[in-house]
Order: structure tokens, then sequence, then C-alpha cells
């Protein structure tokens, strides 16, 4: 599908600074990991990344819906990079801490709590609706995309550059990102001519959403799937880590094949729109088929499969699967809802849906110093199989 000059230059953007940040995320994980020899650790440090964005998210939201939707994805996107620049430096000087790199993913969850909801609220506004699926599906495509290139270069930086290389090259990514967004031309949406407070417009975005009560359904459920979804990112480094090889080496494999899973299916969502109303029965059988693939690679763990190449056609899956569910579900909300609300709509959905991510991270990181992989695995694996099941049972489903 040809895209329109908007979506490519928001595209463009989005996949240097995707690029970097999987750097970023591959080298963080892993230098928590090899530095503090405690997953328990590397789950405080990613509970921290992701805990301002989900508490902030209602504000956010209501922020993205009263401001210049543009410059809100700029300044966000030149912050962060001067955030992760200011991190190279203290690599530089050999004062980087664990308490230092909690500051910073404190500050850039802080920025992506306002950058996040912005994405989903500016596609509506420079693409058709009958576009929809396929344009969620292209900024898929760029995570996909940058899940590839990132982590096999990433893994490949961090042995041979080391990890200042690493940080300094997500900052630079995050300016650049910034630089094309400056192009964006994106047409105003109709806000009330009534002036209101933040306080006010937040009120309206929760009561919203909250009297749409199958939208409010879908995203508490969004929740409790994201609980046990989140605990896949911080299994994979310990995963990688116990497989014959080199474990940075092992992270890059699997996210590589992550991300190859992600691109296809994004690829196929761009010449095919098979979801034709059916979003909802879309989204929750391809969680079903998550928690499968968890139970899939526990049993390859608990049989004692320890090489990489094993367990690629297995994440392959699982990132195909994660583009069906994350396009289904913005295509959904997208559809259901006015443009003028749909920041404060999605600052919603990052901040219940995603709350629990953080959670997890803490929890299952404090778990993987007890329990083996495995049985973590199996655990979430179950959770999602059961829990999508009870959904399609309930008639959870339809679109909203």
């Amino acid at each position: 599908m040809r895209l329109n000059k908007n979506l490519t230059i928001l595209l463009s953007g989005q996949l240097v600074s995707q690029i970097g940040d999987k750097f970023y995320l591959l080298a963080l994980s892993y230098w928590v990991l090899e530095s503090t020899k405690s997953a328990a650790l590397m789950g405080v440090v990613l509970f921290f990344t992701l805990l301002p964005e989900t508490v902030l998210g209602l504000a956010a939201g209501a922020v993205v819906d009263k401001y210049n939707r543009k410059w809100i994805i700029v300044i966000t996107d030149f912050l962060r990079g001067l955030i992760v620049l200011f991190l190279a430096l203290l690599f530089y000087l050999d004062s980087v801490s664990i308490g230092w790199i909690v500051v910073a993913q404190v500050l850039l969850s802080l920025n992506t709590a306002f950058f996040n909801p912005c994405i989903p609220a500016v596609v509506p506004q420079i693409v058709a609706q009958e576009k929809l699926g396929k344009a969620n599906a292209q900024t898929q495509l760029i995570r996909g995309i940058s899940t590839v290139a990132g982590p096999v270069l990433g893994g490949l930086s961090v042995a041979t550059f080391g990890y200042l290389f690493v940080f300094a090259f997500n900052g630079i990514s995050f300016i650049i990102s910034a630089l094309f967004e400056l192009f964006l031309r994106i047409p105003e949406i109709k806000r009330s001519t009534v002036q209101s407070s933040l306080i006010a417009d937040i009120k309206e975005g929760f009561f919203f959403v909250v009297q749409e009560k199958t939208l409010a359904i879908l995203i508490v459920s969004i929740a409790v799937i994201h609980f046990f979804v989140g605990t896949f990112q911080i299994i994979t480094p310990v995963l990688a880590n116990q497989l014959n090889g080199r474990g940075v080496q092992n992270l890059g494999f699997l996210q590589t094949a992550f991300g190859i899973g992600m691109i296809t299916i994004s690829l196929i969502f761009g010449l095919v729109n098979f979801l034709n109303k059916r979003e909802g029965t879309v989204l929750f059988g391809s969680v079903f088929l998550v928690g499968t693939i968890n139970v899939v690679i526990a049993l390859f763990v608990y049989t004692g499969i320890s090489g990489v190449q094993f367990f690629l056609i297995p994440f392959f899956i699982y990132g195909g699967l994660i583009i069906l569910a994350v396009t289904s579900f913005r295509t959904l909300v997208q559809k259901s809802i006015p443009n003028n609300m749909a920041g404060r709509v999605f600052g919603v959905a990052f901040s219940v849906g995603d709350v629990s991510i953080p959670i997890a991270m803490l929890i299952y990181g404090v778990l993987l110093d007890q329990f083996q992989v495995s049985h973590l695995l199996l655990l979430s694996g179950t959770g999602l199989m059961v829990f999508t099941l009870f959904l399609f049972r309930m008639g959870q489903t339809k679109p909203v």
C-alpha cells in the first residue's frame, strides 16, 4: 500500500528511534543482569521503566487531546535523546550505577507517557478509517524491523564496542527521530469551543471510558493479559543466559526471530485486511495462542533442550501473534471513539492496560531467583489460555 507523506515521515522517525531503543533495552537488561547477577534487580529496573508511564496515562492522554500533538511527539523524543546521552556520558566517566539507571528510566518513562498515546491518536488524523487496520500494521512493521535489526546489531555492538557506544547510539537516534517529526503536517482535531481545565478534561476522559462498558471491560481484560505476557520480557534474557553459547548473542538471536515474526504478519496485513470487523475475535484468539507458545517453550526448557536454534520458531510465531493482537486492539479502539477523545482513551488503555506489566516484571523478577524459567513460563502460558477461554465464553470478543 502506498503511504501518504505524513505517515511516511512518522514511520521513518519511528524506525530510527526504535532501532536505537532496541539497542538500548538489550544493553540495559544485559548490563544489569551481568553486573548484579540478579534477575530481581533487573525486574526492579524494568519496573521503573514502565511504572511512571502507567501512572500518568490518564493525565497524559488529556494533554494529548488538549495541546498540539505534533509538538508533544517532537519534544518528548528530543528529551528522551538527551536523557540517554546523559547515561552515555556517565558510562564514559565510569560513574554509572543502578541508582542512575533507575533515575534515567523514570525520566524516560515520564516522556513516554506523553509520547505513546500520541501515536495511535494521530494515525486516524492522517489515514482514512477504512485503511486504519493496514496503517496500524505498518506502524507495527516498523516495530518488527527494529526488533530484528536492533538486537542483532545491539548484541554485536555490545560485544565489539561496549555499552557506551550502544547508549550513545540510542540517544542520537531519538534526536534524529525528533528532526524527522518536525516535518509532520497533522490536521487539527475538532475541539470544544468551551474552555475547560486539564482536570476537567481528565475527568471527561475517565467517565467516557467508564460509561462505555464494553470498552472498559476490554481495557481491564488487556491488563490481565499483560500481567501474563509481561513475564516474557524479563524471562527472555534469563533464558538466553541458560542456553548454550554466549547469553547476549543468544538474546539477539531470540529477539531477531521474534522481530521477523512481527515483520511477516505486518507485511501480510499490508496486503490482506483479514480483520474485517473481527478485531475482537482475532485479538483474543491471538492471545490464546501466545499462551500456547509459552507452554511449548516451557516444555523445551523442562526437557533439557539448550540449543538456541530450537527456540527460534516459537519466538518467530510469538512475534507474529503479538502483531495480530496489538493491531486488532488499536484498530478496534480507533474505530469506536471520536478522535478528540483518542488521547484520553489510549491514555487510559496504556495506564490501566499496561499497569500490570511493571508489576509482573517486579514479581517475576523476584520469582526467577527462586524458581526455574520453565515453571514460570508454564504458569503464564496456562494463565493466558484459561483467561482467554473465559472471555470467549463470556462473549467479550465482540467489537466495541
